[in-house]
């Protein structure tokens, strides 16, 4: 199961490279990185198995490099994902 998810991994890394739109900002950029919604540091903080998040491609977006130092490693409210992705992971 781990080498699917880091393939996981891998292809939206390959993605990102391509460009597209932020996930946050919405603006068109030719380089993204891949955000977790839900940090692994803080995944790690309740205790849950980190492996299974980091490669979760539900808790991956894109974003650009400004947005994804804002963000750093932190939760965002506003996001929907947020929510549904705690309840899985606490689950």
């Amino acid at each position: 199961m781990k080498a699917k998810k880091r393939t996981e991994l891998y292809e939206w890394q390959k993605r990102c490279k391509e460009g597209g739109v932020c996930a946050k900002c919405k603006e068109h950029r030719d380089y993204l990185t891949v955000d977790h919604i839900i940090p692994v540091s803080i995944v790690k903080m309740l205790d849950v198995t980190g492996e299974a998040v980091y490669g979760d491609e539900e808790n991956f977006q894109t974003l650009c490099s400004p947005c994804n130092a804002f963000k750093s490693n932190n939760l965002e409210r506003e996001n929907k994902k947020t929510k549904e992705l705690l309840i899985k992971y606490l689950n």
